[in-house]
This record gives C-alpha cells, sequence and structure tokens, in this order.
C-alpha cells in the first residue's frame, strides 16, 4: 500500500458543517477534524472556499487602512512587547465593530474593555 500525502484540502461543505453545530453533517465534520488534527495533517483551503462561507452566518470583517493604522498605533502605544500585530488588529476590529467579546484559547491582552467569551456553565 503506498503512503498517502498527509496534506487535505477543505472544501465548503466540511468547512461550513463544521462551524454551523445545526448542519446534519457537524457531527461528522467534527470527526474530520479530530481525525486530521490526532494524524497531524496539514489542513488547507483557498480563498474562494472561505468567501463562500462567509455568506453563510460567518462575518469576516476585512481591515481598512485606518483600522491597520489604529492596529499599529495600539502595538506601538502598548506597555508590553508581548503584543503582537495580529492581536492588535482583532482588538481594533472587534472594537470598532462594537463586538465586546472575544472567544479564544489563548491570552486576551486587555485593549479597549473587551473581554474574553466564556461559555455559561
Amino acid at each position: 500500500m503506498a503512503l498517502k500525502s498527509k496534506k487535505v484540502f477543505l472544501e465548503k461543505d466540511v468547512l461550513y458543517a463544521f462551524i454551523n453545530r445545526a448542519d446534519p453533517r457537524h457531527q461528522e465534520a467534527a470527526a474530520y477534524f479530530r481525525y486530521f488534527a490526532g494524524e497531524k495533517f496539514q489542513v488547507f483551503t483557498s480563498y474562494t472556499v472561505i468567501e463562500e462561507v462567509s455568506l453563510s452566518n460567518l462575518n469576516i470583517l476585512y481591515p481598512n487602512e485606518s483600522d491597520l493604522k489604529a492596529s499599529l498605533k495600539t502595538l506601538i502605544n502598548y506597555q508590553s512587547t508581548e503584543l503582537t500585530f495580529r492581536e492588535a488588529q482583532t482588538s481594533v476590529l472587534a472594537n470598532r465593530n462594537n463586538i465586546q467579546q472575544i472567544a479564544t484559547f489563548g491570552y486576551l491582552h486587555q485593549l479597549f474593555g473587551l473581554s474574553a467569551f466564556n461559555l455559561p456553565v
């Protein structure tokens, strides 16, 4: 038996089913992701797939020039060197779109009064 590549391309139906818990194939899509993680697959998709998924309930925020400038200003003025540009940009985008909570498994820098989203107990 030939060794198969540990690379997989995600098509929109699998990605959408994974994101949308109400999708009838959500459990199957979640199983794909568990398998990919367990077997150390490299997962790929294309911009067009992300774009099509964005037409669903997922809203993708694209930064404009003023967002980029605000992100850079935030990064420069932050007191710790641990803040990355991407983290600053995420906080700026959330703040400018009146999003008060960020769901993350990582550390959330205290910017703009944003708080980490926690599942209700």
